[in-house]
């Protein structure tokens, strides 16, 4: 069996509830660097982009590797 040697977040789905209760969606291409969120909210757009830019192409394989040595 071929060892993994890259291992990428891609895409992701969210969903938050505001303070009055109402859903906002929130779907982050983790490889594209984009987001979209399915009603504005400044809090959740914010936060959005910092999800992006942490984890924007990181590579994860460590955490196979972690895993396996377990």
């Amino acid at each position: 069996m071929a060892k993994i040697k890259e291992y990428y977040l891609n895409k992701a789905s969210y969903i938050a509830i505001d303070e009055n209760g109402k859903k906002i969606d929130l779907d982050i291409d983790y490889w594209q660097g984009k987001f979209k969120v399915s009603r504005k909210n400044q809090e959740l757009m914010d936060y959005a982009a910092k999800l992006v830019q942490k984890k924007h192409r990181v590579n994860f394989v460590y955490k196979i590797a972690q895993t396996a040595n377990k």
